[in-house]
């Protein structure tokens, strides 16, 4: 054979195994990113599953919640709805809950209206104190 050919042949053949080289590489770089997405997502779907678990927890605790207050609403409705049991000689019970929720009601009430009138005084004062100090007030 002619030297330049048998050159030429031996190029091409380390060519080749670089080429090929290069490919194995390539593919052990993608084996291993393959590798790492897969026990990524194993790991997401554990965690997912522990997310479902804690939230079928979290609904049926919030189910039970529901129905006690569910439970005591239907109490008050009740208490609410019976009619006042007047003892003999005597108004209305003391227990009586409608009686209770009135007096509750008149107590805020008065709150209310007592902090209502202190705002409006205040209110007032600072009108008379801002018409002091306008240019045209004397």
């Amino acid at each position: 054979m002619d030297i330049r050919a048998e050159i030429l042949d031996l190029k091409l053949r380390v060519e080749d195994l670089e080429s090929t080289t290069e490919r194995a590489r390539e593919s052990r770089e993608q084996e291993e990113l393959l590798r790492e997405v897969i026990d990524r997502s194993k790991r997401l779907q554990a965690e997912m599953a522990a997310l479902r678990a804690d939230l079928a927890q979290a609904r049926a605790g919030l189910g039970e919640e529901v129905a006690a207050v569910g439970t005591e609403v239907a109490g008050v409705r009740r208490a609410v709805a019976a009619p006042a049991k007047p003892r003999a000689g005597e108004g209305v019970e003391e227990g009586d809950v409608r009686t209770e929720i009135a007096v509750e009601f008149a107590v805020i009430r008065s709150e209310i209206e007592h902090e209502f009138n202190f705002l409006r005084s205040e209110v007032m004062d600072l009108a008379v104190k801002l018409d002091r100090l306008s240019p045209g007030a004397e």
